[in-house]
């Protein structure tokens, strides 16, 4: 039997990272969708069964915190959530539920690092559920509430 394609959701409010990010994706085989703010996220994610979300935290209108709220209903979706940031000061770190996070890829990312995590998380959720800090502390090799706090200084 012919394996699935696995399907992602790519949101961000800039065009340009969806751009890079849906290229990458797609040389590595999987299918993307995008959303250029946390309301379409949400509107597609109600629709179809995604293997990652890449979640963009600061967006106009319904931003990434109000999508991750939604995401943390375990009826919306059990995909793996990683998120693209700018930046994230303490302020914006103290505001994470690490339960609800797979990874984190900070702007100006590496191509192939995000390819080879959004990979990794996707074959992980297609083969069994793990939880998310046992997936986090395997992908960034430390727990993530330290990888985030990184992010803060």
């Amino acid at each position: 039997m012919a394996e699935m394609q696995k399907q992602v959701l790519v949101v961000d409010d800039d065009a340009d990272t969806r751009s890079l990010l849906g290229a990458l994706l797609t040389r590595q085989g999987l299918l993307v969708d995008f959303a250029d703010d946390g309301a379409a996220a949400l509107a597609l994610i109600s629709d179809h069964s995604y293997a990652v979300v890449l979640l963009d935290l600061l967006m106009p209108g319904t931003d990434g915190f109000a999508v991750l709220d939604r995401l943390a209903q375990p009826s919306v979706t059990s995909a793996p959530v990683v998120l693209v940031i700018t930046g994230a000061d303490r302020s914006v770190v103290d505001r994470l539920d690490a339960r609800r996070i797979h990874g984190v890829v900070r702007k100006p990312f590496d191509p192939e690092e995000v390819a080879a995590l959004v990979v990794a998380c996707a074959d992980i959720k297609s083969r069994s559920t793990f939880g998310t800090m046992a997936l986090a502390t395997m992908l960034a090799g430390s727990s993530l509430l330290e990888w985030l706090n990184r992010f803060a200084r």
